[in-house]
């Protein structure tokens, strides 16, 4: 069935606030002031590395295994495999049985849950519990939507590889975790929302959670691309799409509107201010529009799923 072609004026990115929400008028770019940026650096570095067992589930994901081979490499921590059967047996996830196998577990969550609480496992030591800046609980919640979200959006937007921008949505915003370190940099600060929250961070920290996030990737040993979809992560806020490097610019996009939704729908990571993408981006969501998507069975199922999953 074809479908309408928009209404004169209808901009793909409609989106209905609440009385909450606001848009900001503009996302001011900033960049780490040199000096603060090696402090940043020289304590981030001292953090632990992700366990080998991190690499060894992101490879095979990357090759596809099945969740027999997956399990098999969770299972090698008990810890980890306690928190895959606890999840999956959470009240809302629609289990009638019990599931005692990880496999299974892991076959019921879905790529996107899985990788989220392995990725939580693996890289949460070091990281402060909870912090004066972000809610450590509400950032892996975020990220978790915004990565099941970017995995069903990229299906609308051509030569969008679903699996990097679900994993590029579970990681955007490490830089927030990041933050968390330094309490004692806090300065005082405005929200303006002429200027944006990446303006109000650099105000308090002299950078952005772009910039630590970067820093973090980095040390993380993330893929290559991974760490430059995080530098890239609020391009579409302020710059034209060409901008963004052509090779993760789908990837990019498809996380900027996750991001949207995700805060829209109430996984926000503390902050409801958002920036509509510039109008560059429009041509590249095809078929659709944001609050379709949003209104969709498959988006409402998956949010539900994720609400009902307690760390």
């Amino acid at each position: 069935m074809q479908k309408e072609p928009l209404a004169t004026g209808q901009s793909v990115f409609d989106i209905e606030l609440s009385e909450n929400e606001v848009l900001y008028d503009l996302l001011l770019p900033e960049t780490g002031s040199p000096s603060r940026m090696t402090t940043y650096h020289n304590a981030i570095r001292n953090l632990p590395l992700p366990p080998a067992l991190w690499n060894a589930f992101q490879r095979a994901c990357n090759k596809g295994d099945s969740s027999q081979k997956l399990a098999a490499i969770i299972k090698d921590d008990p810890v980890l495999s306690a928190a895959i059967l606890r999840t999956a047996n959470a009240p809302g996830l629609g289990v009638r049985v019990e599931i005692t196998d990880v496999a299974r577990a892991v076959s019921h969550l879905g790529m996107s849950l899985v990788r989220t609480i392995v990725s939580r496992h693996s890289f949460s030591a070091g990281l402060a519990k909870s912090g004066k800046v972000y809610d450590i609980q509400k950032l892996w919640k975020h990220g978790m939507a915004v990565s099941a979200l970017a995995e069903i959006i990229a299906d609308f937007i051509p030569n969008c590889d679903a699996e990097e921008a679900s994993t590029l949505g579970l990681f955007h915003d490490i830089g927030k975790m990041s933050l968390n370190l330094f309490p004692e940099f806090i300065q005082p600060a405005k929200l303006e929302t002429h200027k944006g929250h990446l303006q109000y961070e650099y105000d308090r920290f002299s950078c952005t959670h772009i910039d630590l996030g970067v820093l973090l990737a980095k040390h993380w040993q993330l893929p290559e691309k991974i760490i430059q979809g995080i530098s890239y992560h609020h391009h579409p806020a302020y710059a034209e799409a060409n901008a963004i490097p052509n090779d993760i610019r789908a990837e990019v996009f498809a996380v900027y509107l996750a991001d949207l939704l995700a805060i829209h729908m109430g996984f926000d990571t503390g902050d409801s201010g958002m920036v509509l993408p510039h109008e560059s981006f429009a041509r590249m969501l095809q078929g659709t529009t944001l609050m379709e998507i949003m209104d969709s069975k498959k988006v409402s199922d998956e949010m539900k799923r994720i609400e009902n999953i307690e760390f």
